[in-house]
């Protein structure tokens, strides 16, 4: 029993494990022809990035020009709120198109029609494709749904088309127009499809990057290589333009192909296939202590082999009786093992706290119930071969003669055993290592210096639909009201807002110029718009001069990190100076230390931070500071914002020790998985260990009572 429950849970664990890795990075992409797919990327000559999504004019010319593709759009993921008659808008996942994007794809819907050409055209763009799981949820399967209305944000949609029950789309957290290392937290998948309305005279010919990912269909026969090529010296004529002067050294402005598996799942490989080299570093483990057990069974059997063979048993049929009882054991301990591997998939598929790629096609199929039959039959031979080919060597007469405490005595028995024993150390011990490594950089992550006060603070992200908060002066009314009304919660010690939900990774990157300094080179920086109170409710302190104040709001001031600082006006006094960025002026007022409030994960940033009035935000994140615990803010938060506006649609409302937490969901399911196939191991390697000296003990039993006998010690014993 003890040998099936360890069969059965570690090829569980394994088969579990592979059905991840297999249905993310090795299965082709769920589109027809799916290896033709590609995502570009443009490199512009003052961007320091990977890849960034290309600049949506660049991107018409290569659709004009290259002929390596049969197709080509530009796409963008977002969350908007979605509604039908007075309830509050829930957030859902979308994904902003060009018109072709599913005819790239390959894709049709199963009610309804796809875009045309004229659906992007503004105007005549308010119509929507849903997808089949919204269609089931929201609309209950409904066939007459195409030609409903559903209001997102502040527009109504008319639903023209449902897309299949298989078809899945990538979401932001998967496929971003722009590097980073932390993810957007909990990006929903994509249930709405809208046109873009794009209109090329609103994008300059060197500054809309980032925003757009290029999607597109190589044709037959055509290479990466020779795609990248033309799209490059397409690249090269783009920058003999006069948006390029000063700045056309041949190679600056580049683009580069990617497969669009590769570009849906490449953050996600490492983390996967060290995973998987865990897990089968834990199946070794078991099958050896398993092999360690069925040869001291063998051993005690020797004298049965004997005769065996003294009855005239061949050495084949000898070997064949011992692998048949161990095929069977594995066969056991294999039928449980994929059943535990189903639960723990849909346990992973529904509770998995990381964001992974393609998550909804992770499912058993035909190549994982291979891989599982595989590692039974090879986990049985291996427990069962050696102790067989022990049996073979087995000499009949000898075998009779001697007892069965000197068989199992025997030097090279020992030896053996031993070995194995070994083997489990050092699989147990690498592991450790490994989980070692991994839990010492989480408790990194979590203990060192932020930069901020995460106790009892709440944070509540709010996106105000586009039409509705048109003006400038509806937004920072909004904001202002809000902000009131946050404040006069009882409790409340301060309250703030900021464009940009904390720890989501670097946004809205820009340079910042000292004014008078035009030669100065200075790096890429990441700006925010924040209210009066911002600092103080986040508990960010203060190097020099003074936070923003309720009279800035007429006032173009700044506030920057104290690295920006020093990068731009080195041991000089910053207050009161003058910095640029995008042709606006602003005045230097405080400089607030570094904190790592876009990522735990990389060091602090270099920050602009603006007054909100400069540009106020579609997408403001409040945030509260209270005496009491930060959850017990989150419902008067909530209410604070429905009660002045009930049509607005709240993405998050969370603590900022919940932001933190999720920030780092993968490297602590990472760790979590590591620590528990470690102790695992452990565990096994212990019980290996004990059952070698167990039966060593048992069998030398007459050589110790001799030993006493003779006047050994207790202590000389041990």
């Amino acid at each position: 029993m003890t040998a099936i429950l360890t069969l059965a849970l570690s090829i569980g664990a394994s088969t579990a494990v592979f059905t991840v890795v297999d249905s993310v990075l090795l299965q082709p992409l769920s589109y027809r022809h799916s290896g033709r797919l590609v995502a570009i990327w443009e490199h512009p000559p003052f961007l320091n990035f990977g890849g960034l999504g290309p600049d949506p004019r660049h991107e018409n010319l290569w659709q004009e020009r290259a002929t390596a593709f049969s197709g080509m759009a530009l796409m963008q993921n977002g969350t908007e709120g979605l509604s039908i008659g007075t309830d509050h808008p829930r957030l859902v996942g979308t994904v902003l198109c060009q018109s072709n994007l599913l005819d790239v794809l390959r894709v049709a819907p199963i009610l309804g029609r796809d875009f045309g050409p004229e659906d992007n055209v503004e105007g005549r763009d308010n119509v929507a494709i849903i997808a089949y799981s919204l269609w089931q949820s929201l609309f209950h399967g409904d066939p007459n749904v195409i030609g409903k209305t559903v209001r997102l944000a502040d527009v109504p949609r008319t639903v023209i088309g449902v897309l299949p029950a298989d078809f899945h789309f990538p979401n932001g957290d998967v496929l971003r127009a722009f590097y980073s290392k932390q993810p957007v937290s909990s990006a929903p998948s994509p249930a709405i499809f809208i046109p873009a309305a794009v209109q090329l005279s609103d994008f300059s010919w060197n500054g809309g990057y980032g925003d757009w990912v290029a999607i597109a269909r190589l044709k037959p026969g055509v290479s990466i290589r020779r795609a990248a090529a033309q799209l490059n010296a397409i690249q090269a004529e783009i920058l003999q333009l006069p948006a390029y002067e000063g700045n056309r050294q041949p190679g600056t402005l580049t683009a580069s192909v990617q497969p669009l598996q590769k570009a849906v799942v490449g953050q996600s490989q490492a983390g996967l296939w060290l995973l998987m080299a865990a897990v089968l570093t834990f199946l070794l483990i078991a099958c050896l202590n398993l092999a360690n057990a069925q040869f001291a069974r063998a051993l005690s059997r020797q004298r049965e082999a004997a005769i065996r063979a003294a009855l005239g048993a061949s050495k084949l049929r000898l070997l064949w009786h011992s692998l048949t009882e161990n095929l069977l054991l594995g066969a056991i301990g294999g039928l449980g093992g994929v059943l535990l591997s189903i639960a723990g998939v849909n346990l992973f598929r529904y509770y998995s706290p990381i964001n992974v790629p393609r998550l909804a096609e992770i499912h058993l199929n035909w190549s994982v119930l291979l891989f599982a039959a595989g590692l039974t039959l090879a986990s049985s031979i291996l427990f069962g071969v050696l102790p067989g080919l022990r049996l073979l060597r087995v000499d009949p007469q000898a075998a009779l003669q001697q007892s069965g405490s000197h068989t199992l005595g025997a030097r090279q028995s020992r030896r053996m055993r031993n070995g194995l024993i070994g083997l489990q150390v050092f699989g147990c011990t690498v592991l450790l290592l490994v989980t070692a490594l991994f839990s010492q950089n989480l408790f990194h992550l979590l203990h060192e210096q932020k930069g901020f006060d995460t106790g009892h603070v709440a944070l509540a992200e709010v996106q105000l639909p586009h039409r509705s908060y048109k003006q400038d002066e509806s937004r920072m009314a909004f904001d202002a009201a809000v902000l009131k009304r946050l404040r006069a919660i009882p409790g409340v010690q301060s309250a703030g807002l900021i464009n940009v939900m904390p720890l989501t990774g670097s946004r809205w990157i820009d340079g910042v110029q000292r004014v008078g300094r035009p030669r100065q080179k200075t790096p890429m920086i990441n700006l925010r718009c924040v209210s009066a109170g911002y600092f103080e409710a986040m508990g960010e302190h203060l190097v020099a001069g003074r936070f923003f104040k309720e009279r800035d709001l007429h006032l173009h001031t700044v506030i920057l990190s104290e690295g920006e600082a020093r990068a731009l006006f080195g041991n000089a006094n910053p207050i009161g100076g003058h910095v640029e960025t995008e042709s606006r002026k602003f005045t230097v007022i405080g400089v607030v230390t570094d904190s790592r409030t876009t990522s735990l994960k990389t060091a602090p940033a270099k920050m602009a931070y603006e007054y909100y009035n400069d540009r106020p935000p579609y997408t403001s994140v409040f945030v509260a500071r209270g005496t009491q615990p930060a959850d017990q803010l989150l419902a008067a938060m909530r209410n604070a914002i429905w009660s002045y506006a009930p049509e607005i649609t709240i993405a998050r409302i969370s603590t900022l020790e919940s932001q933190i937490s999720d920030s780092l969901a993968a490297e602590r399911f990472q760790t979590l998985v590591l620590v528990s196939f470690g102790i695992a191991a452990l565990l096994l390697a212990m019980l290996g260990i004990y059952g070698v000296l167990s039966y060593s003990t048992e069998m030398r039993k007459r050589e110790i009572g001799m030993r006493v006998a003779l006047g050994a010690t207790r202590r000389g014993i041990y």
